[in-house]
């Protein structure tokens, strides 16, 4: 949650250290962004979407299913190349980005449970 409200809230605060922070993982192009006071988000429509998309699946509470992530991962791979090939389309970029945030969830969520769990374990 608080990532996804980072990346409102830098535009609207001007939240410099944000925009800098996510810049190592966004090209951050103000034409592939949505805008918010009349500035970008601090990152594109694509990385936000995943973003969003996987802290809907986390509030779904979303069984893991790899078909759908093998699914989800091979329809932003097509987008990609779809938009350096044909049409670039935002719409086609959030629907992949939210598909891909959204499978992706659980299968992190079932690792961090297990992480925990070995560290909750090895300190006893």
């Amino acid at each position: 949650m608080v990532w996804c409200a980072a990346i409102v809230a830098a535009p609207i605060f001007r939240l410099t250290f944000v925009y800098e922070s996510f810049s190592m993982i966004c090209h951050q192009d103000p034409a592939r962004s949505w805008r918010v006071a009349g500035e970008s988000f601090a990152v594109c429509i694509r990385c936000s979407s995943i973003y969003f998309g996987f802290f809907a699946g986390l509030i779904a509470g979303l069984p893991p299913n790899a078909r759908w992530l093998k699914m989800a991962i091979a329809t932003n791979a097509a987008e990609f190349l779809l938009a350096l090939i044909v049409v670039d389309s935002a719409g086609l970029r959030i629907l992949s980005g939210l598909a891909l945030g959204a499978t992706t969830a659980p299968f992190v969520l079932i690792g961090l449970e297990q992480i925990l769990a070995g560290a909750t374990r090895d300190s006893m």
